[in-house]
């Protein structure tokens, strides 16, 4: 593989992460506007009642949904920085939804696996330095 087609790929795995990123946002907002106006979660107990209000963690969802659109846009930039503020926020994605998996498992799932999609993704495509048959004695290392 040369030089060029390894940039094509990184260059292509690095869009691939941007659409994943910015659909997942794009869902996760609308997911999450969704339920807003729900009626809270109802658990039983074999001793109590439990009624659960979400309404802070759907807020948290919507944030997290505009910063998800916000860096997958970004990602589709050729600059370095967004790549470090993807990884940031499908972190962030993850370990809320983590949090919601017992309320909303289906949706917690899919987006998990967006995250984890991009993290791997952003992982494989960072910038990495030049390989040892890359360097020349005149010429110095970057």
């Amino acid at each position: 593989m040369t030089r060029h087609d390894e940039a094509r790929l990184k260059h292509r795995q690095r869009l691939l992460a941007a659409v994943l990123l910015t659909a997942a946002g794009l869902f996760d907002g609308l997911a999450g506007s969704s339920d807003l106006d729900d009626d809270p979660y109802v658990v039983g107990d074999p001793g109590a009642l439990l009624r659960l209000d979400m309404t802070g963690w759907v807020w948290a969802h919507l944030v997290l949904a505009v910063l998800m659109l916000v860096a997958g846009l970004l990602l589709f930039t050729t600059r370095p920085w967004p790549v470090r503020l993807a990884a940031v926020i499908a972190g962030a994605s993850i370990l809320v939804h983590v949090i919601m998996l017992p309320f909303e498992t289906v949706w917690a799932a899919i987006v998990i696996g967006l995250a984890v999609a991009v993290l791997r993704l952003l992982w494989v495509c960072r910038r990495q330095g030049p390989r040892a048959d890359d360097v020349s004695p005149d010429r110095p290392f970057r």
